[in-house]
């Protein structure tokens, strides 16, 4: 039996998944390559969900009711529930019916656009509801975040992450779960907001109110040990959609397919972050030239330094720029930088040097789509991460 690799590096906390990725999926995902591509991967992992999905009782165009325990059998899920100012800040909530009335929250940050609901065709159109029943399966509360823009402040995104938390921490009773056991994962371009909430709690309302944050596919503070590596891609690098006949694929949702705030689409990726935040930290990186003063005050790392959060970071074997199954340099830099701060308090998992996860045989989209199927690669560690950090 194959294991999920994690870094076999000094101070890092390891796990293991006790079921590998469907040795069929992994060939499949081997052809795509090492590129971003939902659409095919989403119909390698739909055949292995249940038959229900968000399309399923609903045609597109359709409203879809606030509150429905239809689709899935034992789950209750409460769509688009508003928990700020913008039309965009919503969340779906999903509760099992199985359980105590204290459990672990986990809350889901979504990469490429923001959407909570990723369809791309609708053969394969299960996701990110897949998260929100693998956590009700889990004796947990699980909740899907609706990302959106900023409007031109350096911190929006981690703002809106903030509010997005505020309101999870302040109503998430109602639902059967711990206000005191929240836990968030964000995946992709969602890891530059997380990263920002995670490195800024002087700026929010009530500070960072998760115990454990889990970073995957992203780096919550790059500037470390320099600029990440080569994103994939180049001359003969294959296309998003070749691998199973579509063209135009994308990480971005087909707003003419889902209803109301979750069909929400923006030609911005979202701010994948930075070590200073939007804007970079001078010429060549997309933005202008940024003052010291500046860099420092959107400096995530004397945050993360500091922070009694819980911390894992997460990459797939066949990421972007992912070479050889190791994990990227800059990575490498930052968990070294935090286990600094503990000396041996960290051996025993107290201090704040981080997981680190390498996800074998998965892809940038695998990773979250395998939730709530035979493949554990990701489910496992990411289980014991929650149970953990309390």
């Amino acid at each position: 039996m194959r294991h999920a690799l994690l870094l076999a590096l000094p101070l890092a906390i390891s796990a293991s998944a006790s079921a590998q990725v469907p040795a069929n999926i992994e060939t499949e995902l081997r052809k795509i390559g090492q590129i971003v591509d939902p659409a095919c991967t989403e119909k390698l992992y739909r055949p292995l969900m249940p038959a229900n999905d968000f399309n399923t009782y609903w045609p597109p165009d359709a409203p879809q009711p606030k509150s429905t325990s239809l689709l899935y059998p034992g789950v209750t899920i409460v769509r688009d529930q508003a928990f700020g100012p913008n039309t965009k800040d919503v969340v779906d909530i999903f509760t099992g019916e199985k359980g105590g009335d204290t459990r672990p929250v986990v809350i889901y940050v979504p990469g490429g656009a923001g959407n909570k609901i990723e369809q791309q065709v609708r053969e394969g159109n299960a996701f990110y509801d897949n998260i929100g029943r693998w956590a009700t399966k889990n004796g947990m509360v699980g909740v899907l975040v609706q990302r959106h823009p900023g409007s031109g402040n350096w911190d929006d995104t981690g703002r809106d992450i903030s509010v997005a938390v505020d309101w999870v921490h302040d109503n998430i009773a109602k639902y059967k779960g711990d206000p005191n056991h929240i836990v968030i994962w964000a995946h992709s371009a969602g890891n530059g907001p997380l990263g920002m909430y995670v490195g800024h709690p002087e700026r929010w309302k009530n500070g960072v109110q998760v115990k454990g944050a889990i970073f995957m596919s992203g780096n919550p503070v790059p500037g470390v040990g320099g600029a990440p590596g080569g994103r994939g891609g180049g001359v003969g690098a294959p296309q998003p959609g070749v691998a199973c006949g579509l063209t135009n694929a994308s990480m971005t949702s087909d707003s003419g397919r889902i209803a109301g705030p979750s069909g929400f689409t923006s030609p911005q990726q979202g701010n994948t972050g930075g070590r200073f935040g939007p804007g970079g930290g001078g010429a060549g990186r997309g933005g202008p030239q940024l003052t010291p003063e500046q860099q420092a005050e959107r400096d995530n790392l004397p945050g993360f330094k500091k922070t009694p959060v819980k911390i894992a970071i997460a990459f797939a074997e066949l990421d972007p720029g992912v070479m050889n199954a190791t994990m990227p340099a800059n990575v490498v830099a930052l968990h070294d930088e935090l286990c600094k701060l503990d000396g041996p308090a960290a051996k025993d998992g107290k201090g704040r040097c981080p997981e680190m996860w390498m996800l074998k045989g998965e892809s940038h989209m695998s990773e979250v789509f395998s939730l709530e199927t035979s493949d554990q690669t990701v489910a496992k560690p990411v289980l014991e991460f929650v149970k953990k950090a309390k």
